[in-house]
């Protein structure tokens, strides 16, 4: 009875259409209140009411492309509990370090992943060793 009420406040939040597009890729319906947004087009979402370790959560702007490695930093700490402050916190750190670059997604397994030079896969290699032996 309790999911049933829990599903149905879910709809009242997003609406039907935005409800069931959550249920097929998730398999639940949540109802919380948004904390944020992050430039991926993530959004974060909190229900203290939840049992703790459930209570918050991250719903990904592409639901067909779901990989931990987009959520940020800032918004990682903040759902693992390591900080209380979320990545809209403009405050998360008094100073910016010179050393730290933008966030972006793990190419592993993808054709941007890095392969050494002497790889046996590495195609660019292989090129250039064709066009030696042609010489």
């Amino acid at each position: 009875m309790t999911e049933l009420i829990r599903y149905c406040r879910g709809i009242v939040q997003r609406g039907l259409k935005e409800s069931l597009k959550t249920l097929y890729y998730t398999g639940e319906i949540k109802y919380g209140t948004i904390v944020g947004q992050d430039s991926f087009g993530n959004r974060y979402y909190e229900n203290k009411a939840e049992p703790h370790g459930r209570h918050r959560w991250v719903e990904y702007g592409n639901p067909k492309n779901v990989d931990a490695s987009l959520v940020p930093p800032e918004w990682h700490s903040w759902l693992h509990h390591i900080s209380d402050k979320h990545g809209n916190t403009q405050d998360m750190m008094s100073f910016t370090p010179t050393y730290k670059r933008e966030h972006f997604q793990n190419p592993t397994g993808t054709d941007a992943a890095y392969t050494p030079p002497n790889y046996l896969y590495n195609i660019e290699k292989q090129k250039e060793i064709l066009e030696e032996e042609k010489k």
